[in-house]
């Protein structure tokens, strides 16, 4: 029984050993602009309470930086402070993993069925980046699996109890990130088989569909004016048309070896016997196409990562189907072959996938051209680097000196660095108003490809060059 046991539990194993394998590499890397932004405005306020109503600008992602509030107050003296923040996300991370496995074995046909598609996400280049990101996307991954596991067990049952479960995961996930809601439509796009043709009938169809609005409205409603304001700063891409690219490369880099088995099961599917409600679920992978083309302003990509786990399982019920078929077909037909074959070649394209250069000239040619995208944002390059720029600052000039940072110098990632270190006088141009003038011994911290004579002339001084790394240059305000 225990053999058994442990038998069943290896497809996960194995998914956990590329999660963390390939993972690893992703835990080590410093800050960016987002993460300290995050965690210095919002995360590490006097008052917890005051987090819920601070929503002034998108990075407040409410429900995550309440969790990393206390996930802050839970920190060992010995650990890194930037390791240990990452930690949270890879811990969630880990944690889509052994929900969509524990929740959705069964009904994908089988712990060994379903292990291509569990290694394909715990290997994607796009799962791993913000799965050590201290972001609320890979919690709202979480919480997707979440919503959708109780979402489904009040499709079948209808109890006060699981319409309870669902509102409540519902709740948290809009709460995460308001643009989750676009995620609650495709999980009511996965139920939808299940209220039969008649669904439009189904007064738990309403329900199941109602909720998810409502929770939302629940959750954003005391914040009204604030939520305004924030859709009114517009944050996101100007070309919907590159989010889709960008979307589309990424999950095909992510999936690679799963797309053709999933689309070889639609192709042969069997016509008399088939539902066509069941295409509903086939319409999940269309539901960003309005978002990113209708919106005044198209999202980043990003805010789509918490479709990776339902596309992951979309493509383990295509895997599930054509491997019925070949049983069917053929008896002596062994799925355990061509199942842990492909299960292989899914952890070989994850190695392939991690390489910088491959990363780099998807990102220049799908993505953000390195700004921030799935493939190789900056902040994941070995030149970003500012806790190395801001060691050197205090080996030269120790903590007193006032530090100017240009915006394109990363400065709340400077900031933080900067004050693990003990400096406290910090400038930069911010939505606060831009700093008027700079005194003599100032230390100007601009990015290694700006140019200080444009400081020079706004403040009309003179800068002295003092070091130069990968990503910052250094100067003396004269």
């Amino acid at each position: 029984m225990k053999n058994s046991v442990r038998f069943h539990v290896l497809p996960l194993l194995t998914a956990l050993f590329a999660y963390t394998f390939f993972g690893s590499a992703y835990l080590v890397r410093d800050l960016w602009f987002d993460e300290a932004l995050t965690l210095m405005n919002f995360a590490l306020v006097e008052n917890p309470a005051d987090i819920y109503f601070n929503y002034v600008i998108p990075n407040n992602q409410i429900v995550y930086t309440l969790l990393l509030r206390f996930w802050v107050e839970l920190t060992p003296q010995w650990i890194d402070f930037g390791f240990w923040m990452r930690l949270l996300s890879f811990l969630l991370g880990g944690g889509t993993l052994m929900l969509l496995y524990f929740r959705f074995k069964e009904r994908m046909g089988g712990s060994w069925v379903f292990l291509p598609a569990l290694v394909a996400l715990a290997s994607a280049v796009p799962f791993l980046i913000y799965a050590t990101a201290m972001r609320g996307y890979v919690l709202s991954a979480f919480l997707t699996v979440l919503t959708l596991d109780r979402g489904l067990e009040f499709a079948r049952r209808g109890t006060v109890r699981t319409g309870f479960e669902y509102a409540l995961c519902s709740l948290l996930l809009t709460g995460t990130i308001p643009s989750n809601l676009a995620v609650e439509v495709a999980i009511v796009l996965y139920l939808l088989p299940l209220f039969g043709n008649n669904f439009l009938r189904s007064r738990r169809f309403w329900i199941t569909a109602l909720i998810p609005p409502a929770m939302f409205a629940l959750f954003y409603l005391p914040l009204l004016r604030q939520f305004i304001g924030v859709l009114q700063l517009g944050e996101g891409w100007n070309n919907g048309g590159r989010v889709l690219l960008a979307l589309l490369a990424a999950t095909a880099f992510s999936f690679p070896m799963l797309l053709i088995p999933a689309t070889g099961a639609l192709l042969a599917f069997d016509r008399k016997r088939y539902n066509w409600l069941w295409s509903a679920r086939a319409a999940i992978w269309l539901v960003p196409i309005p978002i990113a083309l209708l919106l005044p302003t198209a999202p980043f990509p990003r805010v789509f990562l918490p479709f990776w786990p339902i596309w992951t399982l979309l493509l383990a019920g295509g895997i599930r189907d054509l491997t019925a078929l070949q049983c069917r077909l053929n008896r002596r037909w062994n799925p355990a072959v061509w199942i842990g074959a492909l299960a292989v070649v899914v952890f070989f394209w994850g190695s392939v996938a991690q390489n910088p250069s491959l990363r780099q000239a998807f990102s220049r040619r799908n993505g953000g051209a390195g700004a921030d995208d799935f493939f190789f944002g900056y902040y994941l390059r070995p030149e970003h680097t500012p806790q190395r720029t801001i060691q050197a600052i205090h080996t030269c000039f120790g903590v007193s000196r006032p530090i100017y940072m240009s915006f394109s110098a990363d400065p709340w990632a400077l900031m933080f660095y900067g004050r693990l270190a003990g400096m406290e006088n910090f400038l930069f141009d911010g939505p606060r108003g831009r700093v008027a003038t700079l005194e003599p011994g100032t230390l100007i911290v601009l990015r290694s490809d700006e140019e200080p004579e444009l400081l020079e002339q706004r403040f009309l001084k003179t800068l002295r060059f003092c070091f130069r790394n990968a990503n910052h240059a250094v100067y003396q305000v004269e």
